[in-house]
């Protein structure tokens, strides 16, 4: 049994806690960084309070398998950074995903009974609070949130995994051995919670709350029993509010008639992108199986492997085992599943020693069954790639790992303990120092990417003013580690070599065009992978008379080829090319092969346009009218959606919420 801590000192670690939830949950969603940031050293100075708190007496750890396969994890994730070709983003990624883990462990070292008693009613409420808002996003905000509710996070799928871990706690909550009027609060928590999943019109959520329904069911058969009527309540609302939503509001995304499709065609065009994702990710992972490419680096190296069907352009795999083995190699998915696996066996031998009706067993099946609906989702999803949900997990599993212990009284355990030798201060500055220097290089990294994008709002502005401030703070704050700095600073000298060429001498175009290709050099150093930095390195050389470029320098081509390898997607490359091809003499067939291996792709840059124009005029050179019309349709396709998009963008919640979803009815 760990040693209890009083109520009273809970007070400030769970106020940091719920902080840091908040902030993972990005609720101004313009200000994630900001927000990353601010989770990310609130859950830091949370772990280092949950250390002190038995850091006198030392720390004691079972001798779980469980525990030493999380640290293996979270080690591979860490030295990932060694072999990844983009350090800073790795990094950055890492202190991510340790979020999960610390929450784990801090939870599990500096946990109490009171510790955890005191977080549900603030995470009941704030649960509450976002199920009603997902309700009313879905009726009130339909245009606005285009058919499905997701905000604070961005994305409905997620919003909807959350949503299930928390109906999971709930459901516990009401069956459990409480107060009937707990249970009443657990049951209207639940029926929220419920309302809220069904909003999302997501149907990975649902499916996978099967699973995880099935094994609650059935470990807690005689709690279920003895709440049927509980179950019988939920069941009417839902069934309730999912007929309120057959009111025409979202007609085009019928969360039943979504999950039916999925089932009757299950390689149907509900999944057709999924599985087009996925052999993107597979040629990804067969040319680099053993160690990866670094964690955190997947989007970076996608774009290469995507397959030319593959139509949205993802940043993350859907299915995270996947994205593991792609990150983080073959170790990656093989320790996550001997995870799954070593938690379930303790799971069952814990459930082995209590009787039907002990609370510890009702918390137990509860966070498994939680667990395990978000490790099947997971397969579909990017559940561990999402803050908010790695942060409720990691709760989560600390609750499920000290009611185990609980129950399983006769493991042996170890004694951490800092050495007696070291004096009170000494030791406590040893377990503050580690979480310091992450820090700093963090915020580092972090900060040098939050004024990168305030330079690049300065840039929009056509503020050079503040736009210089930024970029220069943006380098030094990051140590120059921030490639995105270089990527904008280089847009003021490109800016006056394309205004004033003709003006100026070749010693003056020798500066700018060494201070562009200086920049490039930095970026691709710190991110080789960086197309943009060819595209600039390949445009410069037309800007600048030819005796300026130094012998032996790659030519426009060549940069070009390499920058569309890299990104497949990027259309001044791509339109680059097309006219260095047409100038080398290729055929308008080839020329249309090479054009024609974009056109799938959806797009979110005006740019596009040109794309069409330049597509267009090459079917009229061989004919091709019928493909003329199909591009022209694909015009008329984006600037609907480009003015909608403008629409919304411009348009914020509480206009809309005024105004109604007349505001934004797209044209």
């Amino acid at each position: 049994m760990t040693q209890d801590i009083s109520a009273k000192s809970c007070f400030f670690p769970v106020l940091l806690w719920l902080g840091a939830f908040v902030c993972a949950l990005y609720p101004v969603n313009a200000l994630q960084m900001e927000f990353f940031m601010a989770a990310t050293i609130l859950v830091f100075v949370w772990t280092i309070l949950m250390l002190f708190r038995k850091a006198d007496t030392g720390w004691v750890l079972p001798r779980s398998m469980v525990l030493r396969l999380a640290g293996l994890f979270w080690g591979l994730v860490i030295v990932s950074a060694f072999w990844s070709e983009v350090i800073p983003v790795s990094l950055v990624a890492i202190c991510f995903f340790s979020l999960f883990p610390l929450t784990f462990y801090g939870g599990i070292l500096g946990g109490s009974e009171a510790y955890f008693s005191r977080l549900v009613r603030p995470l009941a409420v704030l649960f509450a609070v976002m199920s009603l808002w997902a309700v009313f996003q879905y009726f009130f905000l339909n245009s606005y949130f285009m058919g499905q509710a997701r905000h604070p996070l961005a994305d409905p799928s997620s919003l909807g995994a959350l949503f299930s871990l928390a109906l999971f706690a709930a459901l516990g909550w009401m069956v459990s051995d409480r107060p009937k009027s707990e249970r009443r609060v657990a049951l209207v928590l639940s029926c929220l919670l419920a309302c809220g999943m069904l909003s999302t019109i997501a149907r990975g959520p649902m499916f996978a709350l099967v699973p995880g329904l099935a094994l609650f069911v059935m470990l807690l058969w005689p709690q279920v029993k003895a709440s049927r009527r509980s179950f019988m309540i939920i069941l009417v609302v839902v069934a309730g509010y999912y007929a309120l939503m057959q009111t025409g509001v979202g007609a085009d995304y019928d969360i039943g008639k979504r999950m039916l499709q999925t089932i009757a065609e299950p390689g149907g065009e509900a999944t057709k992108n999924r599985m087009n994702v996925w052999g993107g990710v597979i040629a990804m992972i067969k040319d680099e199986p053993w160690l990866g490419r670094g964690f955190g680096t997947f989007f970076l190296y996608y774009p290469e492997f995507r397959l030319p069907q593959e139509t949205d352009g993802v940043y993350l795999a859907h299915n995270d085992p996947m994205q593991f083995w792609a990150e983080l190699g073959i170790l990656g998915p093989v320790l996550f599943y001997l995870f799954v696996v070593a938690a379930s066996l303790r799971s069952f031998a814990a459930l082995g020693k209590l009787p039907k009706g002990h609370t510890d067993r009702v918390i137990i099946v509860t966070t498994l069954a939680a667990l395990a609906a978000m490790v099947v989702h997971t397969h579909v999803s990017f559940n561990f790639y999402n803050l908010s949900i790695l942060l409720l997990a990691g709760l989560l599993l600390s609750v499920w790992f000290t009611a185990t212990r609980r129950a399983l009284s006769d493991e042996s355990v170890v004694l951490v303990a800092l050495p007696d030798s070291l004096p009170h201060n000494a030791g406590k500055a040893l377990i503050v120092l580690p979480f310091v220097m992450m820090g700093w290089l963090f915020l580092s990294i972090a900060g040098g990417e939050h004024l990168a994008g305030k330079a690049r709002d300065a840039l929009f502005r056509q503020d050079m003013d503040r736009f210089l401030v930024y970029i220069n703070k943006a380098g030094h704050v990051s140590m120059h580690l921030n490639y995105r700095a270089y990527l904008l600073a280089v847009n003021v000298p490109m800016a006056i070599l394309e205004d004033r060429k003709s003006t100026l001498n070749e010693d003056q175009q020798k500066k700018l065009y060494d201070q562009i290709s200086g920049y490039m050099e930095d970026v691709l150093a710190v991110n080789p992978r960086a197309s943009s930095a060819y595209y600039y390195l390949a445009r410069v050389q037309s800007m600048v008379e030819p005796s300026v470029i130094p012998p032996g320098t790659a030519s426009p081509r060549e940069y070009y080829e390499r920058a569309i390898r890299f990104d497949p997607m990027h259309l001044g490359v791509r339109l680059a090319l097309l006219d260095i091809y047409e100038k080398d003499g290729m055929s308008a067939t080839d020329r249309i092969a090479f054009m024609e291996k974009a056109v799938q792709f959806n797009y979110a840059t005006e740019k596009v346009l040109d794309f069409y124009a330049a597509l267009s005029r090459l079917y009229l050179e061989v004919w091709d009218y019928e493909k003329v019309k199909g591009v022209m349709a694909k015009t008329r396709a984006f600037q609907e959606r480009s003015a909608y998009s403008l629409k919304r963008q411009n348009t914020s919640i509480p206009q809309a919420i005024m105004g109604g979803d007349a505001l934004l009815e797209q044209p």
